[in-house]
């Protein structure tokens, strides 16, 4: 191997760093397919419920209840959009994509430096790509800690550094388990508010 070690260093914290945008990325086009979905989930069940009401008017103690309900997915909806407004996860995700793309690149170019020398310069082609790599780092946003952790999962036993340890695999599963229960708690609310009205 003819790469120094500094810039074998170097390039691991590329690999790791990439990885992890690599997921940042995912989860965030995860997020905004299941908040854009859930808009209209929800835009849906409140269409369809008024239509309904049109045509069979509710008991004078229900009509209360119903109404309320109404009031509290329509501010559920508008909560939705504003935090879609604010949380811009397509854009977060693109910019992502471009920085792990950018990564690679310096990535690889670590992995072909010759041993430095005064007659390579190798010294000085690390040197810019370190500061490739810091600007890089400045330029985006940083990635959350659980996005580390799963790529560190994924690539499993192929790691020779950074190894789990115990409380981030727990840590990582039981933030899977809690956005699981999450989503479908969030998806499953209308029908479940349906089916109490009906048989209560």
């Amino acid at each position: 191997m003819t790469t120094p070690h500094p810039a074998l260093a170097l390039a691991d914290k590329v690999w790791f760093t990439r990885k992890a945008w690599i997921h940042a990325e995912e989860r965030l086009l995860t997020n905004e397919f299941h908040t854009q979905l859930l808009m209209v989930v929800y835009a849906a069940y409140t269409t369809c419920l008024s239509v309904v009401l049109l045509q069979y008017e509710p008991n004078p103690c229900d009509k209360k209840l119903i109404d309320t309900s109404m009031a509290v997915l329509a501010i559920i909806l508008l909560a939705l959009s504003l935090y879609l407004n604010t949380k811009s996860f397509k854009d977060r995700a693109a910019r992502f994509k471009s920085g792990y793309h950018d990564l690679h690149d310096i990535e690889n170019r670590l992995k072909a430096l010759p041993i430095p020398s005064p007659e390579n310069g190798g010294t000085a082609s690390y040197v810019e790509l370190s500061d490739q790599y810091n600007k890089a780092l400045r330029d985006i946003e940083n990635h959350a800690e659980l996005d580390d952790i799963r790529s560190r999962i994924v690539a499993g036993l192929g790691l020779t550094s950074r190894r789990l340890t115990k409380i981030e695999v727990c840590r990582y599963y039981w933030w899977r388990v809690w956005r699981f229960v999450a989503l479908v708690l969030a998806y499953s609310t209308p029908a479940a508010a349906v089916v109490w009205f009906i048989y209560k």
